[in-house]
């Protein structure tokens, strides 16, 4: 960006090099970092090792919190003036690269934006993180308030990185000003978003040959009743229970399976449910809620039916926007990006750990949630580098308190 920033110090401080963050982004984006999980995954430890050089190379402390076997977060400090502490983090995993239409590992600049897998989620808010701390590093800035970075693996699946991050920070939680989680939010400042229940539906059937299915039970046609069952909620109950930034609950079937031949009745079928709790719903209650409620169905409609455990469970969070998180963030993102907002959202993200364990926190970051995990994912620079600029200044002009 063309302006200088100035902390409440006084002390100019050196611009953002464009060059300089498109490079940062680039390297990352260049290193695949791909889930174990997923197709292909190749695990995060090759970018953590990047993450930890990148540090040392500023004279500034690294260290790795190992959480499962070849992964690690990596944690860095840029020294303040206090013990208070606000945290940047960032998750290091990406996606599968199945279906790129583009080179995904190229990190290829073309108009303005750059492309690749996990450009968008979130390299580029891992990278503006780094930029903000190593311009001030290398122009010997010492803010109020000690920096801590967190480049955390497994947010694409089970959060493992942030839950153990978490349970790290939790008996110094009162340290923390706030944290600032990074995601694609276009800039706007997430202070409330969603969290989300998993289960399986099992219906069982009888079988037979399908030249006379009335002599069995098709499972597959007993759980369109349930499908009924879980539209009825999404549409007509649900809506009534909105939060005033993130909506209204959801739930949805996001997966079905059912027979085993073509010339067989089946006598199994299962529907994956994912229902998306809002802040002040507790997950488990709401399982509960609804496995009670398709076990009055199964008894109502003659239905078997078992409902399995959540096999994932998170949570919704939210932010009090008077907290000074977001209120500086705010106020230096504005200073960039004028139609930044204070919003919430539907997706999850590892905010929701760190507020479980009494720390502020919001998500920030650039690009948009509708260019993450596409077949030609890209971020637009300019955003980047706004991104940098307001975590400069953020880092700046946060006050102890």
């Amino acid at each position: 960006m063309s302006s200088l920033g100035k902390g409440d110090s006084e002390q100019m401080v050196p611009d953002i090099n464009r060059n300089r963050v498109a490079e940062i982004l680039q390297q990352l984006v260049r290193i695949p970092s791909i889930n174990p999980a997923f197709p292909g995954g190749t695990g995060e430890a090759e970018l953590g090792r990047y993450v930890e050089e990148f540090l040392l190379r500023l004279n500034l402390p690294a260290e790795r919190q190992v959480v499962a076997e070849g992964r690690f977060n990596v944690l860095g400090t840029l020294p303040g003036r206090s013990q208070r502490k606000l945290l940047l983090e960032a998750h290091m995993d990406t996606v599968q690269t199945i279906g790129m239409t583009i080179p995904p590992f190229d990190g290829t600049i073309e108009g303005g934006k750059l492309y690749g897998r996990g450009a968008c989620d979130t390299k580029a808010s891992l990278a503006a993180m780094l930029a903000a701390i190593e311009v001030l590093a290398l122009a010997g800035i010492r803010p109020e308030v000690t920096i801590e970075l967190a480049a955390v693996v497994d947010e694409e699946t089970t959060y493992i990185g942030v839950s153990a991050l978490a349970e790290r920070i939790k008996p110094d939680a009162a340290e923390y000003i706030g944290a600032v989680v990074g995601e694609p939010t276009g800039l706007d400042i997430i202070s409330a978003h969603k969290g989300c229940c998993r289960f399986y539906v099992d219906v069982n059937g009888i079988a037979c040959h399908s030249s006379n299915p009335a002599l069995g039970i098709n499972a597959i046609d007993q759980t369109s009743k349930v499908l009924s069952f879980v539209n009825e909620l999404h549409e007509r109950r649900y809506p009534q229970r909105a939060h005033p930034l993130t909506g209204p609950p959801t739930v949805c079937v996001t997966g079905i399976q059912g027979g085993v031949a073509p010339n067989t009745v089946p006598a199994h079928c299962r529907i994956t449910v994912d229902r998306r709790t809002v802040p002040g719903e507790e997950p488990l209650i709401v399982y509960e809620e609804m496995k009670r409620e398709l076990e009055e169905l199964a008894g109502a409609e003659g239905l078997e039916l078992t409902v399995s455990e959540p096999f994932v469970i998170d949570y919704a969070m939210e932010t009090d926007q008077k907290e000074p998180i977001v209120r500086y963030l705010l106020t230096a993102t504005q200073t960039y990006e004028p139609q930044a907002i204070i919003r919430g959202a539907a997706y999850c993200s590892d905010a929701s750990k760190l507020v479980r364990v009494a720390v502020p926190s919001v998500v920030f970051g650039p690009g948009h949630i509708s260019e993450a995990h596409t077949q030609d994912e890209w971020i637009e620079l300019i955003q980047v580098e706004q991104a940098v600029c307001a975590l400069r200044d953020l880092i700046l002009n946060v006050k102890t308190i």
